[in-house]
């Protein structure tokens, strides 16, 4: 009878461990398709303009599903936090909704990561002094040079919100300096040469929304076998091959081998 009680046991762990360790592995993004495939989604992060054949662009409950779960009219901004790479086409998930979107049915807003692609070689080390930073002690946060788009302002800064950053001279000969994800804030510039000055012109303004260029690897979740899966297999396979041991050893040595068998001694 304890032999027999013990194998149900270890049979309850086999069912159970599974669900236990994807339970505590999956994100929490309330899409069944990102939780699954966490590790190899991509964080993107910009504003996109639904750009539909239709007049709209459908949202997915996973990549190349059947049917929508909402409708995004075109000309509406929504903020894309991931993309993947699903039947060689790459799609976007919005968080909020949350499902997943067809990238080329998208346009990317011009932000601070395009201007980094359009001028990275014109950047520089700085080289010269924070005095007019550290006696403001202050500084209007801007979405890029030139934008005439203000952010905030970051009061408080010093020379250590930006050093060893980028730094960036405009047409006026305005150094710009970068200052990455500032007390928790998005990536943002500040002008170097005049921190607060709020007046500064829109010389460089955005240009028209544009297709989006994936510059980042992704792998093609379509293709690829889910870790997840792997993991939950190669766990069962370990778990029924220790149990295996486990009730042969003890069928062996247990005094009451006989009475669960259902014979007498």
């Amino acid at each position: 009878m304890k032999t027999r009680l013990l194998i149900i046991l270890v049979l309850c762990i086999i069912i159970a461990a599974p669900n236990a360790v994807y339970a505590d592995a999956v994100a929490t993004s309330g899409n069944s398709f990102f939780d699954r495939h966490a590790s190899d989604i991509i964080f993107l992060g910009r504003n996109f303009v639904a750009d539909g054949e239709g007049g709209s662009v459908a949202v997915k409950k996973a990549p190349g599903s059947a049917g929508e779960i909402y409708k995004i009219e075109n000309g509406d901004i929504v903020f894309v936090q991931y993309s993947c790479l699903y039947g060689g086409n790459y799609w976007g998930f919005i968080y909020t909704i949350p499902g997943w979107v067809r990238l080329d049915q998208m346009l990317v807003l011009y932000d601070n990561i395009s201007f980094i692609e359009d001028h990275r070689d014109e950047f520089y080390s700085y080289e010269g002094t924070y005095d007019e930073l550290e006696k403001i002690g202050g500084a209007i946060a801007w979405s890029w040079p030139g934008s005439g788009a203000q952010l905030w302002i970051n009061e408080g800064m010093d020379s250590g919100s930006i050093m060893n950053s980028y730094t960036w001279r405009d047409p006026e000969g305005r150094e710009w300096g970068f200052a990455p994800g500032y007390q928790g804030f998005s990536d943002s510039w500040v002008c170097l040469s005049d921190p607060m000055n709020g007046d500064i012109p829109a010389f460089n303004p955005p240009p028209p929304p544009e297709v989006w260029v994936s510059e980042t690897e992704h792998v093609d979740l379509s293709k690829s076998l889910n870790p997840m899966i792997l993991l939950v297999v190669i766990l069962v396979a370990a778990v029924a091959i220790v149990t295996i041991l486990i009730i042969k050893i003890i069928w062996k040595r247990s005094p009451d081998k006989k009475e669960d068998l259902g014979g007498t001694a």
